[in-house]
């Protein structure tokens, strides 16, 4: 079969697909200038029919199938940010590991994704922007708590009202992490959430080193996950 009938059939097919998936989609509230969208698993997917999506180099990159869910939502967010079918865009990691849009033609460009136990979610921005996505009831124990966390953090945590407060101020550090393209994890010491307000669901996030870097975090609930992103 000719090249351009092999590309109208993928072409095709991506699109009968998204079709299928704008069901599930879920465009959450961003401001302007971000398109943040989530998507739950669905186990009537065939872990082919999710790879026949993304391009070999995209494959490439490896992991399993939350890696993948999160890869598609990036598609769809990229894709709505910058007027191109998730088909045109490929989503793969720059230099340092950040996750970043590609385009056959017009523009790459920033954008941030997470994944966990049966979701996704992904958010495309023209500057650098961090995500964080959890189940709302995942726990922290006492121990991770203490060992992640300064006295003051703790402190912050005792007026989180209708959020749980540990996990929120863990995937905010996650959320500001991704946002400067530091693993969290390798610089967990500098990483700090400096001001929390609650009501507004609004943390305040500071980078502690010779550059002081802030981010603010907005936390917000879809279903069952807790979504962390920076403004």
């Amino acid at each position: 079969m000719p090249q351009i009938e092999k590309q109208a059939e993928k072409e095709e097919e991506f699109c009968q697909y998204k079709f299928d998936l704008q069901s599930r989609l879920q465009w959450l509230p961003a401001p302007e200038g971000l398109f943040l969208t989530a998507v739950k698993d669905d186990p009537a997917w065939a872990d082919q029919d999710l790879a026949a999506l993304f391009s070999p180099r995209e494959l490439s990159q490896g992991g399993g199938r939350h890696r993948l869910l999160g890869r598609l939502a990036a598609k769809a967010a990229a894709g709505r940010r910058w007027g191109r079918s998730p088909a045109e865009v490929e989503i793969w990691p720059e230099g340092s590991g950040r996750p970043w849009s590609h385009q056959a033609a017009g523009p790459a460009g920033f954008i941030s994704l997470s994944h966990t136990r049966g979701a996704a979610a992904a958010v495309a921005a023209g500057r650098p922007v961090g995500l964080d996505l959890e189940p709302w009831s995942r726990p922290m124990s006492d121990r991770a708590w203490t060992w992640a966390f300064t006295p003051g953090e703790r402190l912050l945590a005792e007026a989180s009202g209708r959020f749980p407060a540990r996990l929120a101020l863990w995937c905010a550090k996650e959320a500001a992490a991704k946002s400067w393209g530091r693993p969290l994890l390798n610089h967990l010491p500098r990483v700090l959430v400096a001001e929390a307000d609650w009501p507004a669901g609004r943390l305040t996030v500071a980078w502690r080193g010779r550059e002081r870097e802030v981010s603010e975090v907005a936390l917000s609930r879809w279903d069952d996950y807790l979504v962390a992103l920076t403004l």
